[in-house]
């Protein structure tokens, strides 16, 4: 096999960095009957854990290690996917600013609700078929220029899609990527070149991490019309 074909395979076979997920997780639960959605702001875990503790997502039980996480990541990923929903769901969104409002009230009422059960009570406050929230545990930025770099960017992150009638976890996206070079990892050929084969920054990172997750999110308007 020439060098060239085996380059081609290696990226097609890598081309995601996405981990499988059962297929009860992904599109299993009808949502036709879903119209308003809660869009919530992303939770940074270096609010409640070290750096370099391995945790276990409260909503979709997955395994993250907490790395470094810039202090504006949440507010920018929040952004991102607002956008994202907003321009390409069948769904009444309802903003993130709304959704903060009504988490932090009910924080302030019932101190010992888990995260899962906040999640849906949120919904249940504003009157929403389901919530969309994610968790970002890390988001550290390139140290270097894009052509070379002292310490490449790294992101990680989980979106879960719950319906707020049973709680039911609906749909369930991650993310979890260190950008690394050709010659420590030749078999990310295909993904190297696609980025235009350079260094990313954080932010860039994520635009390519999110539209990938997001791919198979639930109700998009571009599937819904087909």
């Amino acid at each position: 096999m020439s060098i060239w074909l085996f380059l081609a395979l290696a990226g097609l076979c890598t081309a995601g960095c996405v981990p499988s997920l059962p297929p009860s997780t992904r599109e299993s639960v009808p949502v036709a009957d879903m119209h308003k959605v809660v869009v919530m702001p992303f939770r940074m875990a270096t609010g409640r854990f070290n750096i370099g503790t391995s945790v276990r997502c409260p909503i979709c039980g997955a395994i993250f290690i907490v790395g470094q996480i810039e202090p504006t990541a949440h507010a920018y990923m929040t952004r991102q996917l607002w956008d994202y929903l907003r321009s390409k769901s069948k769904y009444s969104l309802i903003p993130p600013g709304t959704a903060e409002g009504v988490r932090s009230h009910l924080l302030s009422e019932h101190i010992g609700l888990s995260e899962r059960n906040l999640i849906v009570e949120v919904g249940k406050k504003l009157q929403a078929d389901g919530v969309v929230s994610g968790m970002i545990y890390s988001f550290r930025q390139r140290v270097g220029t894009p052509l070379s770099v002292d310490t490449p960017a790294s992101v990680a992150f989980d979106i879960h899609f719950l319906r707020v009638s049973d709680g039911r976890l609906i749909w369930v996206g991650q993310f979890d990527e260190t950008q690394h070079s050709l010659s420590e990892n030749v078999l990310r050929f295909g993904t190297f070149v696609r980025r235009g084969g350079r260094w990313l920054t954080a932010e860039e990172l994520v635009s390519f991490g999110l539209r990938q997750v997001m791919a198979s999110f639930p109700g998009l308007a571009s599937r819904s019309a087909k």
